[in-house]
């Protein structure tokens, strides 16, 4: 199992045997019990960052009686305070961590990860747009009864969530945080064989690179997550820029774009270029068709720009928060000695602000 419980405040989804699984699917497990306890998971929150000088903000808020007081608090203060405080009866937990205030309304990614039986966690702070990330360590965290999230993710009389929140999921795995998220299964990498489908790439297979011509794939991350927010897959649509065939990409996913007056403006011949900020045309659209998607990332020495289909796209960037060994071993990289992980100094080519993304957007009208 993984994610089993999903909300965009619009849209809830509960089931504890996993999102999208059926309860006649093979090996499936038993319905919920009553008591039932999640010894171990994490909850994912995205929102925005909207707290004032002397007003918190309340990201969500839960509490109810059930045989005993439940309660769940999810605040941020201006200062750049996050706080998750949990009840469950006599038992609580309180986990803090403080970073920079960033500017008003600030992608904030929430990743909260508890591991009951070991009696530690972790809360960690990604800021998307920003590209920066803050991590905490939790110790004796107060897990979370599975009927509490089942009411939590309804939305109901016991919970308020945020207008700012853009979604609230549940796994019942301590799940991998940090990396940028990718592309999907099925999207072609061209190797020196030819083109082969993301997810059957293997360890040391050439691949063709922009740059530095055949690298050998040192590592292939993968990661399921919500449809939702910035993980909602974005689809680039052939014939727009040289594609042979519609891909699926993450919001973030670095293209490359280049051969056009419009990236001259900028004082480049190419340049690096978020997905998400060519929505508004008609070359790229959200897709909104899956409950939960599975994103891939090729890891090469050098970071590069790799062949999908005729578009070049980033391959898997380590920025130097690589370096700090919690970051390090609760990202999808965990597996890796990290001895063997390369360091990246730089990108492949420059990256936009978001400003002159939007700018380059509207100028090249896609």
């Amino acid at each position: 199992m993984s994610w089993i419980a999903t909300t965009d405040l619009r849209h809830p989804a509960f089931n504890i045997r996993g999102i999208g699984v059926p309860k006649d699917a093979p090996d499936a497990r038993p319905p919920m019990t009553r008591d039932e306890l999640l010894a171990r998971g994490t909850m994912l929150i995205e929102t925005r960052f909207q707290a004032e000088p002397d007003r918190l903000q309340h990201i969500v808020t839960y509490g109810r009686d059930r045989g005993w007081r439940r309660e769940l608090a999810v605040r941020l203060s201006h200062g750049g305070t996050l706080t998750i405080a949990i009840r469950q009866g006599a038992a609580q937990s309180v986990a803090t961590l403080r970073f920079p205030t960033p500017p008003r309304d600030t992608r904030i990614r929430i990743s909260y990860a508890w591991d009951g039986p070991a009696r530690s966690g972790r809360l960690t702070v990604k800021l998307p747009d920003l590209s920066q990330i803050y991590q905490t360590r939790v110790v004796d965290p107060v897990p979370l009864p599975a009927i509490d999230v089942r009411v939590m993710i309804r939305n109901g009389n016991a919970t308020q969530i945020g207008p700012e929140t853009r979604f609230v999921a549940f796994s019942d795995r301590i799940e991998p945080v940090w990396l940028r998220s990718g592309i999907l299964a099925g999207t072609p990498v061209e190797t020196v064989e030819g083109p082969v489908a993301v997810e059957k790439l293997r360890l040391g297979d050439m691949v063709e690179t922009a740059e530095s011509g055949p690298q050998p794939v040192r590592f292939i991350s993968a990661r399921t997550v919500p449809a939702l927010g910035g993980f909602r897959p974005i689809r680039l649509r052939a014939p727009f820029f040289g594609l042979e065939q519609d891909i699926l990409v993450a919001p973030d996913h670095r293209i490359r774009l280049g051969d056009d007056e419009s990236v001259y403006m900028l004082g480049e011949d190419e340049v690096l270029l978020e997905a998400r900020h060519l929505v508004t045309g008609r070359a790229a659209r959200r897709d909104g068709k899956a409950a939960l998607v599975t994103y891939y990332q090729v890891l090469l020495d050098m970071h590069d720009c790799l062949m999908h289909g005729g578009l070049w796209a980033e391959s898997l960037y380590v920025p130097p928060e690589a370096r700090d060994p919690d970051i390090l071993a609760s990202s999808t990289l965990a597996d890796i000695p990290p001895g063997a992980i390369p360091v990246h100094r730089g990108f492949a080519r420059r990256t936009l602000a978001d400003f002159e993304a939007r700018t380059l957007a509207a100028a090249i009208g896609a």
